[in-house]
């Protein structure tokens, strides 16, 4: 399977995964567990987002520089772009608006695209760029930065980045929570997650979270953290819930 699943608006009831091994995404049913679909020629996707107000399905091809989109409700693909030289990475989507953001992980920049646009447009932020997180008002995004142990705050409106705050090790994974004005970074080299407050540009705590912190996502205000146990028969991975504060 690959990095992440997402879910589609309840009446769809599915649930996408992306299986980089043979290069294609997976529908299940949500209710059931029933296998209803594999999607193929994607190349390595890594990442899955819903689009649940466009009834649209974003992934991305690692290894040719693809973003697809499909029909939420047939599984067909709609749109295909192709990015020269570009390996993108994490993704996030404005369901307000449709504008899609990945991490280019290659280029260390942050891929913008937006409907109306006809081409994508690109943000330089921090080395290793691997995993976008977004605002609720679409207005910022976050990047996890693995080749820096960063995480960039980027001003979309004016496609610049504001601040770059260290995270730790490998940072993989970002995830914000706007209620508590927090972003959450996972940094699999150093096995935490950093709380960053991204408007002062300071990291609020650094919890362990166990080796090869992994994957990080937020849910009704708590952070749940997955990571991938080193191995061995006493290795377990583990998943670590994170409450957070005001």
């Amino acid at each position: 399977m690959g990095h992440q699943f997402g879910g589609i608006p309840a009446e769809h009831n599915t649930v996408w995964t992306t299986n980089t091994v043979d290069n294609s995404l997976a529908v299940y049913s949500q209710r059931t567990g029933r296998h209803l679909a594999t999607v193929p020629g994607v190349k390595h996707p890594r990442d899955v987002v819903i689009d649940s107000r466009h009834d649209l399905v974003w992934t991305a091809g690692l290894e040719d520089g693809s973003l697809v989109t499909f029909d939420a409700r047939t599984y067909q693909e709609k749109k295909r772009i192709i990015i020269p030289g570009a390996t993108p990475a994490g993704l996030a989507v404005d369901t307000r608006t449709g504008t899609v953001l990945a991490a280019d992980l290659t280029n260390s920049r942050l891929i913008v695209v937006r409907p109306a646009a006809g081409t994508p447009t690109f943000v330089t932020v921090g080395q290793g760029a691997i995993d976008v997180a977004l605002s609720t008002d679409g207005t910022t995004a976050y990047t996890a930065n693995q080749g820096a142990g960063s995480m960039s705050v980027v001003d979309l409106r004016a496609g610049v980045v504001i601040k770059e705050i260290l995270t730790g090790v490998e940072s993989l994974a970002v995830a914000n929570d706007d209620r508590a004005g927090h972003v959450y970074v996972a940094n699999r080299g150093s096995g935490t997650t950093t709380a960053v407050d991204p408007r002062r540009g300071t990291a609020l705590a650094v919890l362990p979270t166990g080796t090869n912190t992994n994957h990080v996502v937020l849910h009704r205000g708590t952070a749940y953290v997955v990571d991938k146990a080193a191995g061995g028969a006493a290795a377990l991975d583990s998943i670590h819930r994170v409450r957070t504060t005001g």
